[in-house]
Formats: structure tokens, sequence, C-alpha cells
């Protein structure tokens, strides 16, 4: 992306909203299949810390809809945030429910919390958050290795294990 549009970018980032076809209504089409929302379609929070910070602030504001919504909620649901360490690209928060689709629900997690943060920055900005965070290691598709951080905040929800 152009540094021209950078501003405008910047401040449409701030008023992300909650897609209109998300149902929260327990309807029995109201499911999701690890349904995810990404902020970062660009790539652009890799360029700086102050990028990633910003959309990572993003992200954040977007996930407090989600809480919002999911407070009434009436079927069982698993949802988190999954922020990676190496690529905003791949950040995202995401809601988990039984679903016609597959018998996944719910899902387990394989947390390794001795894999060591290679950013402290981002590191120290999540243990700021108000949520519980683990830690997982990724193998990407390029061969490398990375952390995720899943992010969970008690909230009446399936248990993430």
């Amino acid at each position: 992306m152009k540094r021209r549009g950078l501003r405008k970018y910047f401040k449409n980032l701030k008023n992300q909203k909650l897609p209109e076809f998300l149902d929260f209504s327990g309807s029995e089409h109201s499911w999701f299949d690890l349904y995810h929302l990404h902020i970062d379609n660009s790539g652009l929070g890799n360029r700086s810390w102050k990028s990633r910070k910003q959309h990572l602030e993003a992200l954040f504001d977007l996930a407090a809809k989600v809480e919002e919504k999911l407070q009434d909620y009436p079927k069982k649901y698993q949802y988190w945030i999954q922020i990676d360490e190496r690529d905003s690209m791949d950040d995202a928060i995401y809601i988990h429910t039984q679903n016609p689709n597959r018998s996944n629900f719910p899902v387990r997690f394989h947390f390794d919390n001795k894999v060591e943060p290679r950013n402290p920055l981002l590191q120290k900005y999540l243990e700021e958050k108000e949520y519980k965070t683990e830690r997982m290691k990724l193998n990407a598709a390029d061969g490398q290795t990375s952390l995720a951080y899943i992010l969970v905040k008690d909230i009446k929800q399936v248990r993430i294990k």
C-alpha cells in the first residue's frame, strides 16, 4: 500500500464492525465452524511495531464487540483470539460451536508454554490485556516454526484446553 492512503486506512481500521451476517440468535442455523475474523488483510501490520500495535488495538476493539454478542448467546461455544508472533495477517478472533459440518467441538489445543517468544514488545503488549494467555508452536507452510498466542477471556464458554 502506498504511503498516501495510510491515514485513511488506519482511521477505517479503528471503525471495524462485525459482519451483519453473523447470527447470534441461537436458532438452528446459528452455529460457527471455526469462524474467524482477521483485521490485517494486507500484511501492513508486519511493517513495524507501531503498525502492528494499531492492528492489534483494532482486533481487540472488534473482539470486545464479539464478546458483547456472546454474552447472550444461548449455545455452548468456544471463543479465543489467536495472535501469530511472525505474521499480523494471521491474527484472528475465533468462534466455534457444534455445527453440521464436523464433530470437532470442542477444539483441543496443544499448548507449549516452553516455546520462547522472539518478540518482547508483542509479549509485553499481550500480557497487559485482560485475557488468559497460552502459547503454542505452529509449523508454517514455509517450513519455519512460529509462536502463536491463544488468548481466552473468562466468559461463559466451553473451556479451551
